[in-house]
């Protein structure tokens, strides 16, 4: 995904947007630090146990809006194309979303409520996307540069989570010969795409 968003998608949308790019990339990207400060960083991975029924809506709707935000640009995809590779985009964020699902969904079993109330509440999750990209639609589709700033606060959130994938686990900061190998190989994938 990192490789897209360098080669792809970032290109397009310096293109699009001129300087005002960098702006928003970073709001996006702070707006990721801030929703972690709530997801406990169940959106690159994270399974802590939930403390509380409270802490446990907290968490949920950080990711519904991570969700919501990251669906907002799918609509170009979902509707009238305006971003260059709107197909690509859309993969990745679906890709991204199932670990975060299956993630979310170990949260809702460990915090003890109902199967039925989590599924209902993976649902939910899922369907933010969705709205996200509805939401983007009906208010913004006629703008193409509401399009793409939608999109770079997404990137933004992509580029956080995908750093922090990369760089959290290793120990000191030091990469193991097989994470080098995965990162070359996401790269080489990325670029032949």
């Amino acid at each position: 995904m990192i490789t897209i968003l360098f080669t792809h998608i970032l290109p397009e949308l310096f293109e699009v947007l001129g300087h005002q790019a960098g702006i928003v990339l970073l709001i996006g990207f702070l707006v990721q630090i801030f929703l972690e400060n709530y997801s406990k960083g169940v959106e690159h991975g994270h399974a802590h146990a939930v403390q509380s029924k409270t802490a446990l809506i907290i968490t949920y709707a950080a990711l519904c809006v991570h969700a919501l935000i990251e669906g907002m640009p799918l609509a170009s995809a979902l509707f009238d194309s305006v971003i260059g590779f709107d197909q690509e985009l859309t993969l990745g964020i679906m890709l991204h979303k199932i670990p975060v699902a299956i993630t979310l969904a170990t949260i809702l079993v460990k915090s003890n409520i109902s199967k039925a109330k989590a599924l209902l509440w993976l649902a939910g999750f899922i369907g933010c996307t969705l709205v996200g990209s509805l939401f983007q639609y009906y208010f913004g589709a006629g703008s193409v540069d509401l399009m793409f700033i939608s999109l770079g606060l997404t990137v933004g959130i992509l580029l956080h989570v995908s750093t922090t994938i990369l760089f959290e686990s290793s120990d000191h900061h030091h990469l193991s010969p097989r994470k080098v190998m995965v990162i070359l190989l996401g790269v080489l994938l990325g670029l032949i795409s």
